[in-house]
């Protein structure tokens, strides 16, 4: 899955092949702000059910940040078109 900064550098490129002679609007804040950081583990054994909330957790997390990216990606083709 790509990153952050990897989805702001395709949206970068989308951008500079577009008109300068226009003024250009940065991406909705809820398409830039950072995903959530993999939950932290505790240094001890975990019980099956803790594995499952921690591992839920993440999964949410990283379902969420997925969508973050593929919104960031589509407003930035949509905003190569328009340019």
């Amino acid at each position: 899955m790509p990153s952050l900064p990897a989805a702001l550098l395709v949206f970068l490129l989308l951008a500079s092949c577009g008109s300068t002679s226009g003024s250009t609007l940065p991406p909705p804040p809820s398409l830039t702000s950072p995903c959530a950081a993999p939950v932290a583990l505790p240094e001890r054994a975990m019980t099956d059910q803790e594995i499952e909330v921690q591992w839920g957790r993440d999964r949410t997390a990283l379902r969420s940040c997925g969508s973050q990216l593929d919104g960031l990606a589509k407003w930035a083709i949509v905003r190569a078109d328009k340019g």
